[in-house]
């Protein structure tokens, strides 16, 4: 049946591509038409569309017919999201089980998924790792439930509560919102865990799922790896595999999320003082321009909820802030939602037009658990906010060193290295900040994939918490985030990090872990060793120490480094490097492109040596 569905709506998409779309310039119709051929590149069509209309000038026709057919291809893939009964292979990265609604994303392996963490849940390693004596003390303490704002997000939700029902599990329902609110959530409430529906920033046909056991914090692999091994073996039960339809109503308890969280700052935060900035923003309404993208995301009513309706309202009719992609998008008006430096250009140009002291924006992304910064003056990626946040908290007196993944900018860590203050370097995946969050040896806790926890706060990077950092920045130094970022390289020396990929096209799930774990295995082991040297941008560079936490770290004697590593989540190779330097460099561009170049070729070697093995 759904091979019959698939061949009639190719058809139908075929005609409706040449139909709807005959005159959009710049579209290359003849490449939609073969896409629309093959049932595995609709959601490919539907990015090329919101691409499309988002990078070039388009009649409003042009861009509705857009618009149209991308809803056409969600709906029609959530259709086969119901009807599927094709399993999968559940791999859980940094940051949980993903996949493409429609394709592995159904849901039927969500009642499989689902019902592998219950399984896992009943495991003496989950039990003792969070203090339970039996899996009825979990049923009792409950599991709390929340959701971005995906497409069909509820339709998950409603399969995991049917599961959770038919083991008479007590279930928190917090609905839309926020990962790092979820992750306060499961703490003031005392749950056992928490489900979350989302894939955080990838583009509109991904759905996810995450598992927090009742610290809050990511699950760590001690608990992914048997949820994996519980999941997998649903899938592999076929026609013996029953979903669950029990009646969850009377387990369900709906929590007030927002209030909930707006309570846990006020009483528990070590670093934000609400009051305070509260009291600023109101002094400064006329000379101040803020702007909130919610990414269409969960993230939308919580900031309002944290400043109060009163100042927010405010502010508003002072023009003093403003919140932008508020509404109902389930595909993010055709972009991939992430914070990025493509997506913060239109904001910087908002904020320039707008001619205050005072300026800041920030993009979150759909579940909020990534934000991105800008003044009139800088785009401010989390390498640079988490020195400017660091800085300041230590500049506050306030004691305790920084963490940062082996990816992230090392400036942070300069600065606390300068300042005697611990130095905490960790693989990707917010889970290995738990233990220095937890014994309060860290203020801030950073990736450079744009999330941010701070000492006593959640064990999960929040993007609310981001923004209230922000907000304390500048109420401290009454200065724009620029100006304290430009203070702190005068001080502690100037660092240029970017980062760049590599996809690795047409490999099934099963094949890319298994290829994955061969180039890292030659990564780290078969290349380089101390003193040995790389060429880059002509010149010889030493290496001086070499770091295979996460993926190959090859550190110089200047401090600039190379970093490699294969991506958790999808089929594709990261790399990451950062020019340091004790004076401004005006060629900084050129010389990142040169690490570009030799980190491709460190890859390209890697990849061949495996390829002829």
């Amino acid at each position: 049946m759904i091979l019959n569905l698939n061949k009639e709506f190719s058809l139908s998409l075929i005609k409706r591509i040449q139909s709807d779309l005959q005159n959009a310039e710049h579209l290359d119709l003849q490449k939609l038409e073969t896409l629309a051929s093959d049932s595995y590149h609709f959601w490919e069509i539907a990015n090329i569309l919101g691409n499309y209309y988002n990078d070039f000038p388009v009649n409003d026709a042009i861009k509705q017919n857009c618009i149209q057919l991308i809803n056409d291809i969600r709906n029609f893939q959530g259709k086969l999201a119901k009807l599927s009964q094709e399993p999968t292979l559940v791999v859980f990265g940094t940051s949980g089980w993903r996949g493409v609604i429609g394709e592995d994303f159904t849901l039927l392996n969500v009642h499989k998924v689902v019902r592998g963490i219950i399984e896992m849940m009943k495991t003496n390693e989950f039990l003792r790792v969070n203090g339970f004596r039996s899996f009825e003390e979990v049923r009792q303490k409950g599991i709390l439930l929340l959701r971005d704002n995906r497409y069909m997000g509820d339709a998950f939700l409603d399969a995991a509560m049917k599961e959770l029902a038919a083991e008479e599990i007590k279930i928190y329902f917090a609905g839309e919102c926020p990962t790092g609110v979820g992750s306060a959530l499961v703490t003031e409430l005392g749950a056992a865990g928490s489900l979350n529906f989302t894939p955080s920033h990838n583009p509109m046909e991904y759905a996810g799922l995450k598992f927090n056991p009742a610290d809050g914090g990511p699950a760590d692999t001690n608990l992914t790896a048997i949820i994996e091994e519980k999941a997998n073996y649903f899938m592999n039960e076929g026609q013996s595999f029953s979903a669950a339809t029990a009646d969850y109503m009377p387990l369900k308890n709906d929590i007030h999320a927002a209030q909930v969280f707006r309570e846990f700052i006020e009483k528990k935060s070590k670093v934000f003082d609400l009051a305070s900035i509260r009291s600023w923003l109101k002094s400064q309404q006329t000379n101040l321009k803020i702007i909130v993208d919610n990414m269409h995301g969960s993230s939308r009513g919580y900031i309002e909820a944290l400043l109060g309706e009163e100042l927010v309202s405010q502010l508003k009719s002072a023009g003093a802030l403003t919140f932008v992609h508020i509404n109902e998008d389930f595909s993010f008006h055709g972009v991939k939602p992430e914070p990025s430096a493509k997506n913060q250009k239109p904001l910087i140009k908002a904020l320039q037009k707008a001619s205050k002291k005072y300026t800041l924006a920030v993009a979150l992304d759909p579940d909020a658990d990534r934000i991105r910064y800008c003044d009139a003056e800088m785009d401010i990626d989390m390498n640079r906010f988490g020195a400017i946040a660091f800085g300041m908290l230590a500049q506050k007196g306030l004691p305790g060193g920084v963490a940062s993944t082996a990816p992230s900018s090392d400036f942070a860590l300069n600065i606390a290295r300068e300042n005697k203050r611990p130095v905490f370097e960790t693989a990707v995946g917010f889970k290995h900040f738990r233990a220095p969050l937890q014994t309060g040896k860290v203020l801030v806790a950073f990736e450079e994939s744009d999330g941010i926890s701070f000492l006593g706060h959640t064990l999960e990077k929040c993007a609310m918490a981001g923004f209230l950092a922000a907000l304390e920045v500048m109420t401290f130094t009454e200065k724009n985030l620029s100006s304290v970022y430009r203070e702190l390289q005068k001080q502690y020396g100037y660092f240029y990090p970017d980062k760049a990929g590599a996809d690795v096209k047409g490999v099934s799930i099963e094949a890319w872990q298994q290829y994955k774990k061969a180039v890292l295995q030659v990564l780290q082991n078969d290349l380089f060793k101390k003193s040995d040297t790389i060429v880059v941008d002509g010149a010889e560079k030493e290496i001086t120490d070499i770091n295979t936490i996460d993926g190959l770290k090859v550190i110089f004697r200047d401090k600039s480094w190379i970093l490699l590593r294969p991506s958790g989540t999808e089929p594709k190779f990261r790399y990451y490097y950062e020019v340091a330097s004790a004076t401004p460099l005006p060629d900084a561009e050129q010389k990142l492109a040169a690490y570009r170049q030799a980190a491709e070729m460190i890859l390209s070697k890697a990849r061949t040596i495996v390829d002829n093995r």
